[in-house]
């Protein structure tokens, strides 16, 4: 598995279940080249992750660890599968099962949502 490099912070759920997506945008700050990450929900199997990404950024190929959803909130990615490349859009939501390999480009910048399905 390629090794992927991104800041990480933590918030845990506030135990009322509700996240807005359109909060998720500036939860954390990316370096150039360096996609940063940050917990919004981590509650009952469930982990919701927000991604920020400035144009060019790159996650290398690595194997999801969980099922998840990935849902772009702003900007746009090229996700290189298996079965070939898939460009996500605002309001699009794609499936990864777990274990399928994937690697991430943004092509300007970017805030995803990865809800992890940890059950």
């Amino acid at each position: 598995m390629a090794h992927h490099s991104f800041e990480h912070t933590t918030h845990h759920g506030s135990g009322s279940g509700v996240a807005t997506l359109t909060e998720l945008v500036g939860r954390s700050e990316p370096r150039p080249g360096r996609p940063s990450a940050a917990t919004v929900v981590e509650e009952d199997g469930v982990k919701v992750v927000a991604f920020e990404f400035h144009e060019g950024d790159e996650l290398h190929e690595h194997a999801a660890p969980h099922p998840a959803l990935i849902q772009v909130v702003r900007g746009s990615v090229d996700f290189q599968l298996p079965e070939g490349p898939v460009q996500l859009r605002p309001g699009q939501v794609l499936h990864l099962t777990e274990g399928l390999l994937h690697a991430v480009r943004a092509l300007e910048p970017t805030t995803l949502s990865v809800t992890l399905l940890l059950h």
